[in-house]
């Protein structure tokens, strides 16, 4: 009897090896990441790309506003995201905080190298953390934008607050001059319009820089995929206002206007995204929640949390 029970024991070992090797590895670990995740992580590489873009820009003339944008663009990633993102692809993950790591010591030579490499693995990230069928939805696509203008909203408000002072700004174009303040700096218009002083000159740069990639984002996925045409066409009439109220340094009260009061309100129309009220705190914010089109399964939080 005793052979018997060890003959049997190791063809159930061997079994299980069996099926264990079967499988591929990832399947017993990765888990599926919801549409409301899905949409998150698009958003957040948009912010990633929103640092990344002023830097190619700030290296020849203020190295330490382009560090500053580096080092928020590696704040980003946090630890969950990138244990999500190595559950999909050890080695993007691991690639991808390296890079970004390394872009705390930018400088003119292999600014153009690096931001490239790290783009690309942006690309990939976000095809190995996404599931195809997520990816393609619509309403998907239309939550990230929606992620997208809450946090164009947040920077531009940021950009204005006393108390964020951007360091060591020198001269810029565009109409704007730097006003030293002892170790501090801010940007101003130099015409006579009420425009608004930039307090935070990070924040305003990665404020314009993710507006032009919000709108990449609705044109390249969003536009004309709705049958609610004057909806579409009243978001980008206010995509338009956006970027014009933007570059010409606007109360973040009228951005706040532009982003809630049009933009969003839109965009809800035109892709059936449900409002829901918040329970965070009391505090009365609305958080957008969504109808799924493949099963009309309502996706509640984590979305256009309006102020």
């Amino acid at each position: 009897m005793v052979p018997t029970v060890r003959i049997s024991s190791l063809m159930a070992t061997l079994l299980t090896m069996l099926l264990v090797a079967s499988y591929p590895h990832s399947s017993l670990l990765v888990h599926t990441f919801s549409p409301i995740e899905s949409a998150s992580f698009l958003s957040l590489v948009d912010q990633i790309k929103s640092a990344l873009l002023p830097i190619k820009q700030d290296i020849s003339s203020n190295v330490t506003l382009a560090r500053e944008q580096a080092q928020y663009a590696r704040l980003l990633p946090n630890d969950n995201v990138l244990k999500e993102l190595k559950e999909r692809n050890q080695r993007i993950a691991t690639e991808l905080l390296r890079m970004l790591d390394s872009l705390q010591n930018i400088s003119l030579q292999n600014v153009t190298d690096n931001l490239s490499n790290i783009n690309d693995l942006l690309a990939e990230a976000v095809t190995v953390r996404i599931q195809k069928d997520q990816l393609n939805n619509v309403t998907v696509q239309a939550l990230a934008f929606a992620n997208d203008t809450n946090k164009i909203l947040d920077e531009y408000t940021a950009a204005f607050k006393e108390g964020n002072i951007s360091l060591n700004m020198n001269m810029t174009d565009g109409g704007m001059s730097s006003m030293k303040m002892g170790n501090s700096s801010m940007i101003m218009a130099t015409d006579k319009t009420n425009k608004e002083i930039v307090k935070d000159v990070a924040a305003y740069q990665r404020a314009g820089a993710l507006t032009d990639i919000a709108i990449d984002r609705f044109i390249t996925e969003l536009k004309g995929k709705s049958n609610v045409t004057s909806a579409m066409e009243q978001v980008v009439k206010g995509l338009d206002q956006l970027k014009v109220s933007i570059q010409n340094m606007v109360s973040p009260v009228t951005i706040m206007g532009i982003v809630h009061g049009q933009i969003q309100p839109n965009l809800q129309t035109a892709f059936n995204l449900q409002l829901a009220q918040s329970t965070n705190n009391g505090s009365g914010n609305i958080s957008m929640s969504m109808s799924m089109n493949n099963n009309n399964q309502f996706m509640q939080d984590h979305a256009m949390n309006m102020c």
